[in-house]
């Protein structure tokens, strides 16, 4: 019984120690002001990211860090392949229409259901660590002007609906130039409000800038396989792969 009792004090002293440190490390999000200052400086960073040629890129493949999840998205018509582990969901963004296969087998109803929405919470989090810069004007957005130190730009970005997670708030450091150098993020799957992470290591695909590194709690991660084209068959296809 002493061990119980002293294993739950054990607990409590460590569950106490996490609320302080968090409380301790947390930022109080920033007001902003939105209106027409906010869309300007937001368009800024655009131009800075050279927007135009980004949206003439039709194909973008790519993994997340670590290479457990693997994409093949047609940006054009809002199509994505989605695989892991033996799984492969064929998912329309827009619609949600879906296909899955598990080693190959293409499984129906409820397991179809299943997998899609596991699909649908991958690509919400993972392409968005990709192309997050170019997501400040989807659907369900406020743009925010915020005052920060060090003669830099504050844009405050909040995703009130659409996702998995609406509520998100993103304030995206830019420098003199209006190009992103980080941001910090008050989401609901981090418990650490305001928690920052450098997007400053661009590429360049088709003219179109591309952040794929960052460091997150001191560790460097990646997205590998990173490749755009125009045309399917530049990835190796003979046939349409997102037929539903």
């Amino acid at each position: 019984m002493k061990i119980i009792k002293y294993l739950s004090l054990f607990l409590l002293i460590l569950a106490i120690a996490a609320f302080v440190a968090i409380k301790y490390f947390s930022e109080e999000k920033p007001i902003g002001v939105s209106g027409t200052e906010a869309d300007e400086l937001a368009n800024n960073m655009l131009q800075q990211l050279n927007v135009a040629a980004y949206d003439t890129i039709s194909y973008i493949n790519f993994e997340f860090f670590g290479g457990g999840h693997k994409y093949f998205w047609d940006k054009k018509n809002n199509m994505v392949i989605i695989r892991w582990d033996d799984n492969k969901v064929v998912l329309n963004t827009k619609s949600q229409e879906s296909r899955s296969y598990v080693s190959g087998n293409e499984v129906l109803g409820d397991e179809n259901q299943k997998l899609k929405d596991k699909a649908w919470s991958y690509w919400c989090n993972d392409s968005f660590w990709l192309v997050a810069p170019y997501k400040v004007y989807d659907p369900g957005t406020e743009r925010k002007i915020v005052d920060i130190e060090d003669g830099a730009h504050g844009l405050l970005i909040e995703y009130i609906s659409g996702g998995v997670t609406p509520g998100d708030s993103y304030l995206w450091i830019l420098d003199e130039n209006f190009m992103p150098t980080g941001f910090k993020m008050w989401t609901q799957i981090l418990p650490v409000k305001g928690l920052y992470t450098n997007w400053d290591e661009w590429n360049v695909y088709n003219g179109a800038k591309l952040c794929i590194t960052h460091k997150l709690a001191g560790k460097k991660v990646s997205m590998e396989n990173v490749k755009v084209g125009s045309s399917y068959l530049e990835f190796g296809y003979d046939s349409d792969p997102f037929k539903i």
